[in-house]
């Protein structure tokens, strides 16, 4: 597909193709006897056809249907196998000791538990007809079954939870989709409204719960906690912790956890990964043995990676990252080699007959992703810093190749395009696991490398740019940004000279700043904020209001009902009170930048929504607030797994997408901006920033 796509302006709309919601018509009981097929409706599917058909008859809305399907496979039936849970097709229908949704829809349709279990299109006219027996259940009236938002209860108990609160993680996870929308071949439109939760309005999500006992709270500080039953794992270990054992769960993220709370299962692992957003949750203690791997339970901890074998569209690179940076986690701290002799899949682990991880699972590019990054979540936390390292106002790419060599490589702008031979600009620079960020340190309008060590040093090394190359590095601070802190670049207090800022990000969501001097950073950091941006949240840097000293922003990157953008002040001294700038942007995964697009002199935002819609929104500021309608500003820009950015590349004053393909091309693509919205884009060079490096 070309990138030479013209930038649509216009409204916000999340996805492109929604299908609108249908009117339920029929009326009576919900057992019916088997109806015979009719044909596809013209321009349809036949997948989306099933789903509006078992919608019709069954009086459910046709986008909960696709969305709890999607939710639960991913709209595959998997030619029929069953799940770990012992559910099958698309809808899931399950068949196990505590969960009877299979026989419940044989009963309800008339059709053959056989037919239910591998055609698709009665495996989906049982879950509406599930769906419609629940909602009779929960008395939804005709006039509300009409409501997708009222819907929420019906869906809570679809994933057979073993508790309310379980039940309202996987109802939350389901209305995502249907807030956020599905694109795709059976696509649903977003649906912006709150859900009505009923009775779970009161309920916290599985592992939310305030004032949780020590015992109940992670071991890795990111997760959520959400206990096994004491039937499916073992008190202590006999062995100690030598591996890490990757599993993919044959089923959802939701599912999975209510499977391991089950007793009847027998089974269990230490952490789940969500396949969406890379959302963790740990079940079973790390000194515990959780039963996984069977002759490999003794030594080994097990991660559970939400999704099928056979279907790599689960394998997200939030996925990915999320996975990597837990497994780091683990080997760092049990001293297991981050290599294949540390890290085995499932089907690896001798006496197992499982596949798991499978053929789709991209070892290398895992493996790179445990070997790389910013103690831990940092690496995924750009927001931007400027990269201008001539001093000509244009500004130019870097990579990081972090590796043995840690080298730099710049390839300069011409205004039209990166300079083609890439030249290296340092040799040692960036170690495995440090932070590498850009900007101006000493204030002589050149752009510098600086690097985060984290780890037990936490320094801050800094090399100055002469225009043509980078100097020897030098230690610019002794201890800032330790452990899994953020660390971002800017000038707080408007003096011309960039300055370290590190956000805690954690529950006490502190902010720090070491000023810089002009030949280092002041020794003692100074807390310029004592709560902003808690973990799972977007720090980035930025003058919003144009008045020369950068200030903080936090993208919240809830769902569609809790996407907020906060912004504190510099005043240049310390950052003021939080203040809510925009109430709906960077949905989930999608990915915000910090950039003045306009050329106005503040800062903007940008999100990048990196599917396969690959859009790119844009709110400007207006000094006290980012303009409430967000604007399309291209509607073709970041595909899945690519790295964005935002540039002033040809000097106008503006700043530009760029964006990194990664993968096997490793293409540069740019799209000016026009100030109201971005240029087609154009390849600006074809081979830079490979896999595992950092590129900015």
């Amino acid at each position: 597909m070309s990138r030479l796509v013209a930038p649509v302006a216009g409204t916000r709309r999340r996805r492109r193709g929604g299908v609108a919601l249908l009117a339920a018509a029929l009326v009576g009981a919900v057992a019916v006897t088997p109806t015979p097929a009719t044909a596809t409706p013209p321009g349809r599917s036949d997948l989306d056809a099933a789903f509006v058909r078992a919608a019709q008859e069954y009086d459910v809305p046709r986008d909960v249907l696709v969305a709890v399907g999607y939710g639960e496979s991913r709209l595959d039936g998997h030619d029929g196998k069953p799940s770990q849970a012992n559910g099958y097709g698309v809808m899931h229908l399950v068949s196990n000791p505590t969960q009877h949704t299979l026989e419940r829809a044989a009963t309800l349709t008339g059709e053959p538990v056989g037919r239910l279990k591998t055609v698709t299109s009665a495996n989906i006219r049982g879950g509406a007809a599930v769906l419609r027996d629940l909602a009779e259940a929960e008395g939804l009236t005709a006039a509300a079954r009409d409501r997708v938002t009222a819907w929420y209860p019906v869906v809570a108990r679809y994933g057979g939870a073993a508790d309310d609160a379980t039940a309202r993680l996987y109802a939350d996870g389901i209305y995502d989709l249907v807030q956020q929308g599905i694109p795709g071949a059976v696509p649903v439109r977003a649906h912006r409204a709150e859900p009505e939760r009923g009775r779970y309005a009161t309920v916290l999500p599985a592992g939310a719960a305030p004032g949780a006992l020590a015992a109940a709270v992670p071991e890795y500080a990111p997760a959520r906690w959400i206990a096994a039953n004491g039937a499916n794992y073992g008190v202590g270990r006999s062995s100690r912790i030598t591996t890490v054992i990757l599993h993919v769960t044959q089923g959802s993220y939701a599912g999975t956890i209510s499977w391991f709370q089950n007793p009847s299962s027998g089974v269990s692992a230490h952490y789940v990964v969500k396949s969406n957003n890379g959302e963790i949750t740990q079940m079973v203690r790390e000194g515990d043995t959780a039963y996984h791997a069977r002759s490999g339970n003794a030594y080994g901890v097990g991660i559970e990676h939400e999704g099928y074998v056979a279907d790599p569209a689960w394998f997200t690179d939030a996925m990915y990252r999320a996975s990597a940076a837990l497994t780091r986690y683990l080997c760092d701290k049990y001293g297991i080699p981050k290599n294949r002799t540390g890290i085995k899949g499932h089907n690896e682990v001798p006496g197992n007959d499982h596949t798991d991880p499978g053929p789709n699972w991209n070892w290398n590019y895992y493996l790179s992703l445990v070997n790389q990054g910013g103690g831990g979540s940092a690496a995924r936390y750009f927001g931007g810093s400027p990269t201008d390292f001539t001093g000509d106002g244009r500004d130019d790419v870097i990579a990081f190749t972090h590796s043995p060599l840690a080298d730099a490589y710049v390839a300069t702008s011409t205004g039209t395009s990166f300079t083609g031979t890439t030249i290296k600009w340092h040799d040692w620079f960036a170690l495995t696991g440090e932070t590498p960020l850009t900007g101006d340190a000493n204030g002589d309008g050149r752009d510098d490398a600086i690097v985060f060590t984290h780890g037990p040093l936490a320094d801050v090394h800094v090399a100055l740019s002469t225009g043509t190359s980078f100097a020897p590095s030098q230690k610019w601070h002794d201890w800032f940004a330790p452990g899994t802190e953020i660390p971002a670049i800017g000038d707080v207090n408007g003096d011309g000279k960039d300055d370290i800022i590190t956000f805690t990000h954690d529950t006490t969501a502190d902010v720090y700043v070491a000023l810089s001097t002009g030949t280092t950073f002041t020794g003692t950091a100074v807390k310029w904020h004592d709560y902003f941006s808690i973990e799972g949240e977007f720090p980035a840097i930025g003058d919003v209001n144009g008045d020369g000293l950068d200030d903080i922003i936090t993208f919240t990157q809830g769902p569609a009902t809790a996407s907020d953008v906060i912004v504190a002040l510099s005043n240049g001294t310390s950052f003021g009170p939080p203040q809510k700038w925009h109430d709906l942007f960077a949905v989930g995964t999608e990915q915000p930048r910090v950039g003045d697009i306009n050329g106005d002199g503040k800062d903007d935002i940008v999100t990048f929504t990196c599917n396969t819609d690959a859009d790119v929104y844009a709110a400007t500021s207006t000094g006290t607030g980012f303009t409430g309608t967000t604007v399309k500003w291209h509607d073709y820009f970041c595909l899945p797994g690519e790295f964005p950015y935002l540039a002033d590349t040809n000097g106008d004053g503006k700043d530009d997408l760029i964006v990194f393909t990664k993968n096997t091309t490793n293409d540069i693509y740019v799209a000016l901006s026009t100030g109201t919205g971005f240029a087609p884009s154009t390849k600006w060079h074809d081979h830079f920033g490979l896999n595992g490096e950092t590129t900015l």
